[in-house]
C-alpha cells in the first residue's frame, strides 16, 4: 500500500515551512535556521510519529516510519521556482517500485528482510545497509570453527568430569556415598541457574565481546580448577610421604579435602556448562538470519557437535579411563594424571577460540515477510553511547546497563508466548521425567545389571541423544512440534518401557540385562528432542540483545524441573517397602505384585504429560504469529515466571541437601531406608 502527501512549498500557504511541514517564518532567522538551507535533505527524525490508527496494515506494523522519506518535486511555477508542490514517498515505497516481481516474492517468503527501521543501522551506516540478507548461517568455516571446537571439547570435558573424575575422587578419597551424591549434585548446579551468567554476558560485554569473551574466561577457569586439583593432590602426597604427622594430619582433615575436591570439580564443570550455553546463545542470535524454512539449522549443527562431544566423552571415561568388567572399575590411570591431562586439554579450544573463531555482531529482530516479530524499540545504540557518556562513574553506567536489559527481559517474560512456553515445559518435563526408583532398582536386580551393561546403556543413551538431533536437523525443521514430542514421547519411551517392564515383572524367563539396558536407554531419544525445542523456541521469541539471559531461563526451567522431578520421586519412595526383606514364602508374589502397582502410578503420572501439549504453538510460524499479536503481559507476568523458577529451584536444592546430609539422609522423604 503506497501512501504518498501532497503540499505545497509556498512560504504563504498555512503549509509553508520545510518538506516535513515544520511551520516557517521567512522574517525570523531563528525559524530559518531550522528549515534548513534549500536542497539540502533533512536530517532523519529520531524516533517515529505516533501512530493513533491499530490497523494491521498501519505502516509501523510494517517496519515503516517517518524518519525515511524521497521528497521528490512534481509541480513548480514559472514564475517563482522555489514555491514547489512535492510527493514524500516512504523508502519502502521507493525500493518496491525498483524490486522485481521475483524479489518482492522472495521478500513475502522470508528470504529477504524487509524491516527499514533506522534504529537497527548502527552509527555510520545506511537504512540499506542494515537490512540483512536472509541466508544459511555456516558454522563449519574458519570464522566459525574455533566455536564447534569449543562445543565438542566441552561435551567430551562435562561427561569426563562426571564419569571419569568423580569416581576417581571418590576411589582415591574414599568418600561416602552421601558425599559422591553430593558432589554430583554441585556438579550439575551451574545449569540450573546458567541465567544469572547470561544475563550477565548480556550486560557487561568484556573487551567488547558479549560472548567469545565469556567462553573463553570459562575455559580458563575449568583449566585453572584441573590445575588447582593436580597441586592439591600432588602436595598431599608430598606431604604423606615427608612425614608420618602430615599424614595423620590429612586423615584428621579428610572432610576439608574432600570439600576442597569438589569446589575444584564444581568450578571445572561450571566452566564447561557456561562455554557450552553462551555458544548456544551466541548461534540463537545468529540464526536469525536464516530464512524461516531454514532457521535452525545451524542450531542442529551446534547440537550435534556438543552430543557427539558428550557420547565421545562416555566412552571415553568407560574405555580409557577405566577398565569396565561385570566385577567392577578399575582405573587406568591416577587421579593426577587424569587432572593434569585435562588441564592441557583445556589449552586445545582456548587456542581455537584465539584463532579461529570471529564474534559477529547481532542481526536485527526477525522478519519474516508479516509474520515476524518486531521487538520493543529500544534506543539504537548511538543514543544508548551517548547516554552512557553522561554518566559520572562506572556504576552509573553499570547501572544504566542493568535496567534497559532487566526492563528488555522482563517484557519478553510477560509476553503470552514465553508464558506458554514456560507452563509447557514446566508441566511437560516434570512429569515425563517423574520415575519411582523402587520398581525400577527391583527390575535392575531382576535382570543382573552390572557395571560393564551400565556403562553400555550410558553410551547408547548417548547414541540416542545424537540420533534425535540429526533426525530433528535433517528431517524434522519444519514438522509440527506437538506431534513431534507426542511420538517421540509415546514411540521411544512409554510403549517400549511399559510393555518390557510388565512384561519382565510379571515372567521371569523374559529378563534380560540387554534388553533391559537398551530399553531404558531410549528416554535420551525424548531428553534431547526436549533440548532442541527448547533452543527452537529460544531463538524464535529472544529479545535481541538479550538473548542470554532468555535461553538461561528457559535452560534453567528444563533442569529445574528434572531435578524436582527426582525430588518428587524420593519423597513418595516411602510408600513401598522392600517385600524381599519379610522371608516370607508367598515374598516373589507380593514383590511382584507390588512392583507392577508402582510402575502402573509412575506411568500413569508421566502420561499427564501430554496435557502440557495444549500449551506448545504448532511451528515456529504460530508462535512467531503470537509473539507478535498475543497478550504482552505485565509486570505481574514476569514475576510470576521468576518466582515460579526460584520456588522450585529452592525445594529441589532443601530436599537434596536433605538427601546427601549424612544425619538426614535416612529420611523417608528424601529416599531414604528410614531412621531409627
Amino acid at each position: 500500500m503506497t501512501r504518498r502527501i501532497f503540499f505545497s512549498n509556498s512560504s504563504k500557504g498555512s503549509s509553508g515551512g520545510d518538506v516535513l511541514g515544520n511551520s516557517g517564518d521567512p522574517g525570523d532567522p531563528g525559524k530559518a535556521g531550522k528549515a534548513g538551507k534549500a536542497g539540502e535533505p533533512l536530517p532523519p527524525r529520531r524516533w517515529p510519529p505516533s501512530r493513533l490508527n491499530d490497523s494491521r496494515y498501519e505502516d509501523d506494523d510494517r517496519g515503516l516510519n517517518d524518519s525515511t522519506a524521497t521528497v521528490i518535486p512534481i509541480l513548480s511555477r514559472v514564475d517563482n521556482p522555489l514555491e514547489s508542490s512535492c510527493a514524500v514517498l516512504e523508502t519502502a515505497d521507493y525500493d518496491a517500485a525498483l524490486m522485481s516481481s521475483s524479489r518482492l516474492k522472495e521478500r513475502a517468503n522470508g528470504r529477504v528482510a524487509s524491516s527499514m527501521d533506522p534504529a537497527t543501522a548502527g552509527p555510520g551506516r545506511s537504512v540499506d545497509d542494515s537490512i540483512p540478507e536472509k541466508h544459511a548461517v555456516e558454522l563449519v568455516t574458519r570464522r566459525h570453527l574455533g566455536l564447534l571446537v569449543s562445543t565438542l571439547f566441552a561435551g567430551v570435558f562435562t561427561t569426563c568430569l562426571k564419569r571419569g573424575l568423580l569416581p576417581l575422587v571418590q576411589g582415591e578419597l574414599e568418600m561416602e556415598t552421601y558425599q559422591a551424591d553430593a558432589a554430583d549434585v554441585l556438579m550439575l548446579l551451574p545449569w540450573s541457574y546458567s541465567f544469572v551468567w547470561g544475563f550477565i554476558s548480556d550486560a557487561v560485554p568484556v573487551l567488547g565481546s558479549r560472548r567469545k569473551a565469556y567462553i573463553v574466561m570459562a575455559w580458563t577457569l575449568s583449566l585453572v580448577s584441573c590445575f588447582g586439583m593436580a597441586v592439591l593432590n600432588y602436595a598431599l602426597e608430598y606431604n604423606a610421604l615427608s612425614s608420618e604427622k602430615a599424614a595423620e594430619e590429612a586423615l584428621e582433615h579428610r572432610v576439608a579435602l574432600i570439600d576442597a575436591y569438589v569446589l575444584l570439580l564444581m568450578l571445572a564443570s561450571f566452566g564447561s556448562i557456561l562455554a557450552l550455553v553462551v555458544g548456544e546463545t551466541y548461534v540463537i542470535a545468529q540464526t536469525r538470519r536464516e530464512p524461516l524454512e531454514e532457521r535452525g539449522r545451524a542450531l542442529g549443527t551446534l547440537l550435534l557437535t556438543q552430543f557427539v562431544g558428550e557420547c565421545v566423552g562416555q566412552i571415553a571415561a568407560d574405555k580409557a579411563i577405566f577398565h569396565i568388567t561385570a566385577f567392577g572399575l578399575t582405573p587406568l590411570y591416577s587421579f593426577r594424571q587424569t587432572a593434569l591431562f585435562f588441564m592441557f586439554y583445556s589449552l586445545i579450544p582456548l587456542l581455537a577460540l584465539f584463532f579461529f573463531f570471529h564474534e559477529d555482531a547481532d542481526p536485527p529482530a526477525i522478519d519474516d515477510g508479516g509474520n515476524g516479530h518486531f521487538g520493543p524499540r529500544f534506543p539504537s545504540g548511538l543514543d544508548d553511547q551517548e547516554a552512557l557518556e553522561t554518566r559520572s562513574n562506572w556504576f552509573e553506567r553499570f547501572k544504566l546497563k542493568f535496567q534497559r536489559h532487566w526492563g528488555q527481559l522482563r517484557s519478553a517474560l510477560a509476553k503470552e508466548s514465553t508464558t506458554r512456553a514456560v507452563r509447557f515445559f514446566m508441566i511437560f518435563v516434570f512429569l515425563s521425567e517423574f520415575t519411582l526408583t523402587y520398581p525400577h532398582d527391583r527390575l535392575e536386580e531382576w535382570c543382573g545389571m552390572t557395571d560393564k551393561a551400565d556403562s553400555s546403556g550410558k553410551i547408547t543413551m548417548e547414541a540416542f541423544y545424537v540420533l534425535a538431533v540429526a533426525a530433528w536437523k535433517y528431517c524434522g525443521l519444519n514438522v509440527d512440534w506437538r506431534r513431534s514430542i507426542s511420538a517421540s514421547f509415546l514411540l521411544t519411551m512409554i510403549l517400549p518401557q511399559v510393555a518390557y517392564f510388565f512384561m519382565a515383572t510379571l515372567e521371569a524367563g523374559t529378563r534380560s540385562i540387554e534388553a533391559f539396558t537398551f530399553i531404558t536407554a531410549l528416554r535420551g531419544f525424548l531428553r534431547a528432542a526436549l533440548v532442541v525445542l527448547e533452543v527452537s523456541i529460544a531463538a524464535e521469541i529472544a529479545p535481541v540483545g538479550g538473548e542470554g539471559a532468555f535461553v538461561g531461563v528457559v535452560v534453567s526451567i528444563g533442569s529445574i524441573m528434572r531435578l524436582l522431578a527426582t525430588t518428587s520421586s524420593n519423597a513418595l519412595g516411602y510408600m513401598f517397602d522392600d517385600v524381599g526383606s519379610y522371608g516370607s514364602s508367598s515374598r516373589d508374589d507380593q514383590d511382584r505384585g507390588q512392583v507392577a502397582f508402582a510402575l502402573g502410578v509412575c506411568y500413569a503420572i508421566r502420561l499427564i504429560a501430554l496435557v502440557a501439549l495444549i500449551f506448545l504453538p504448532k511451528q515456529k510460524r504460530a508462535l512467531q504469529r503470537l509473539h507478535r499479536h498475543g497478550a504482552q503481559g505485565d509486570r505481574r507476568t514476569a514475576w510470576w515466571v521468576l518466582g515460579m523458577l526460584g520456588c522450585a529451584f529452592l525445594i529441589s536444592l532443601v530436599f537434596n541437601m536433605l538427601a546427601i546430609s549424612p544425619s538426614t539422609s535416612c529420611l523417608r522423604l528424601v529416599g531414604g531406608a528410614g531412621c531409627s
